[in-house]
């Protein structure tokens, strides 16, 4: 076996004091995994947390379910809402007024702050060409930002793909880790959901994905969902393997290992299996960073209780750990209103906007607020006319939510029409390309090229301040 502990890019004690159980398997790493610990090791102890990396931060809160945008940013002197909404509709008395025109569901006190103080921007009618009603289609395609053709990966995933390759961690280490061989910082992105969100992932990248620190841990996306004994296989390897080198797996096992330190051929049936193990890895590597720096931060703001409000207590917590991400994704369901929707709208709504406020006020307390946009989705809008169960049915176009100290307030866009000659099959037409946004985060937030991450050009919009 090899000495790890005489290899000037490697620290047995740097990976024992992070909780990695990774040297039980040392004897029996493929050689891409070797390299990739060396190489995370190294880069950890020379810059632990980040410090001189980018430091403009992405949130991404899904609303999944179809969010019902007419009853959430409401028309208020539109006559044709109210008639195609005789019971659900938001009167105008209740609505909190933002302009003239418009205003938002009376439980959205802590946007309407936001709002007020100029945090907060809206925008109008936001969909894309031949909208789907479909929830998987549809949530595919804001992920991946393809509306025409099925995509295997995500806008960010191409995102880290193509802008969070770490530098090699120091001049012992040039020549050693080949450029084929370099992926995306493994911390880039992280979601706090169960799977990894296909807007994550990438060709060479995958989010750490965990629901809570404690549970941190790799699991396969849903397109993957049958490799899962990759990860098994590597951290549950017999413990003998790793102290005898003349170990040699089964001829019938499936999933052979590469011996450390050997170059081999890798067949193309076993590329996505050791794609991965290094997942694992990562995460692996990551899991003991992320809990000891969650519990030395002391959040500034006080949170409702909620799912939602936890995952962003968290967040803030992240972010002011010095944590190296860029990009942090969090969902928030049950907007998928079909009937008696008044009660449980009302209920999401202020889940949704207390939750946020009190986000922002803990990252303005502690300092991060001006290098944070936070940005709302749903995969689509509810129908404009109301149905017989006093709900709403799939629609198409609805309104977004960005909000950040440097972001542009208040309402982007063209407001929907919704007189009858305007709709699309009965929904409110799109007038804004959600790829505008896309556009915008990625070359005026995240300083990248956006046209090579969404495989077009697409006309920014102006979201924030000069």
């Amino acid at each position: 076996m090899s000495d790890f502990s005489q290899h000037p890019l490697f620290s047995r004690r740097l990976f024992l004091t992070r909780g990695v159980q990774l040297l039980s398997v040392a004897g029996t790493l493929p050689l891409f995994l070797d390299r990739s610990a060396r190489c995370l090791a190294a880069d950890f102890a020379a810059n632990p947390l980040g410090a001189g990396r980018p430091d403009r931060i992405l949130v991404v809160v899904q609303l999944a379910g179809g969010n019902d945008g007419l009853n959430t940013v409401v028309p208020i002197r539109n006559d044709d809402y109210y008639r195609a909404r005789p019971r659900i509709g938001i009167a105008k008395k209740d609505a909190l007024a933002t302009t003239d025109d418009f205003g938002f569901h009376p439980s959205m006190t802590g946007m309407k702050q936001l709002y007020d103080a100029g945090n907060l921007a809206v925008l109008h009618a936001v969909g894309y060409p031949n909208p789907n009603r479909s929830h998987f289609r549809s949530t595919d395609i804001w992920a991946t930002g393809e509306p025409e053709k099925v995509s295997q990966t995500g806008w960010l995933g191409r995102y880290c793909d193509n802008n969070c390759c770490g530098a090699d961690p120091g001049p012992q280490a040039a020549g050693q880790i080949a450029k084929a061989d370099r992926i995306p910082e493994p911390s880039a992105a992280i979601a706090l959901t169960t799977d990894p969100p296909v807007a994550l992932q990438g060709q060479k990248f995958l989010p750490i994905t965990f629901r809570t620190p404690d549970s941190l841990t790799f699991a396969a996306g849903r397109r993957d969902t049958n490799l899962n004994p990759s990860f098994d296989q590597l951290n549950d390897v017999d413990p003998m393997m790793a102290h005898d080198p003349d170990h040699k797996p089964p001829k019938d096992s499936p999933h052979g290992m590469l011996p450390m330190g050997t170059s081999g051929s890798l067949n193309q049936n076993n590329v996505t299996e050791q794609f991965l193990q290094r997942s694992a890895l990562n995460a692996r590597v990551y899991a003991d960073t992320i809990k000891k720096s969650t519990a030395n931060v002391q959040n500034k703001a006080k949170y409702p209780n909620s799912r939602l409000a936890s995952d962003l207590k968290l967040t803030a917590q992240m972010i002011s750990s010095g944590f190296p991400t860029r990009v942090y994704y969090v969902q928030m369901g049950g907007f998928d209103t079909h009937s008696g929707q008044a009660p449980r709208h009302e209920k999401l709504l202020s889940e949704l906007s207390s939750s946020l406020a009190a986000f922002a006020e803990d990252l303005k307390l502690m300092g991060h607020f001006d290098r944070t946009t936070v940005m709302t989705f749903s995969e689509f809008g509810r129908r404009v006319g109301e149905n017989g169960s006093g709900g709403t049915d799939h629609g198409e176009a609805a309104p977004m939510f960005v909000m950040g100290g440097k972001v542009k307030p208040g309402f982007i866009g063209t407001p929907p029409d919704l007189s009858n000659a305007k709709l699309h099959r009965g929904d409110v037409a799109y007038s804004l390309d959600f790829r505008r946004l896309y556009a915008t985060v990625l070359r005026d937030w995240l300083k990248c090229d956006n046209t090579k991450v969404l495989g077009q050009k697409f006309e920014p919009i102006k979201l924030y301040k000069a």
